[in-house]
């Protein structure tokens, strides 16, 4: 059965592919403890965008750039730890991200500016809030984009993939 992200992929104009390195596919991996959606992970040790992807309000990453922002950026690097890993963003550079902590992969939007420190969430609505930055927290504020990666592809194909405005959730706290 042909791989709906790649197809997805190679849909979109003036995309070069290239083989990964054997060390790019071996960090990827051990980033995810070794729990990838079997669609993404046959795409990123195949054939991989060789740069970023624009389509709509989403960047997809090529390898290289999938290990940088879940390694030196934020709130990759700070949400990878709790298993939220990193693929994708937004234009205005939220993280787009699977939870590698459940078998379905879950894909959400993490907001970089309510996620950019270390120990708590905090955001304005009237006055400052703030929580305890962990794992329950993140999915409280994080909208789901879908119930699974394949879900998130078909949506993606479909030109039904959506983004959501920190003000709306935000305001739903």
């Amino acid at each position: 059965m042909e791989n709906q992200f790649y197809k997805f992929l190679e849909s979109l104009d003036g995309i070069e592919f290239m083989r990964p390195s054997k060390t790019a596919i071996e960090k990827i991996t051990e980033l995810a403890s070794n729990r990838l959606p079997s669609t993404f992970l046959d795409v990123y040790t195949n054939s991989v965008p060789k740069n970023d992807v624009e389509y709509g309000d989403f960047v997809f990453y090529g390898i290289n750039r999938v290990i940088e922002e879940n390694t030196d950026y934020i709130p990759g690097a700070n949400i990878l730890p709790l298993g939220l890993f990193t693929f994708a963003s937004t234009l205005d550079g939220d993280s787009i991200c699977f939870d590698t902590n459940s078998p379905s992969f879950p894909v959400f939007q993490c907001f970089h500016s309510l996620l950019s420190g270390e120990d708590d969430i905090s955001w304005y609505k009237e006055k400052m809030h703030s929580i305890p930055f962990n794992y329950e927290n993140i999915l409280k504020i994080a909208p789901k984009l879908a119930d699974t990666f394949d879900d998130f592809v078909l949506k993606l194909l479909s030109g039904k993939a959506e983004t959501f405005s920190e003000r709306e959730i935000i305001d739903n706290l």
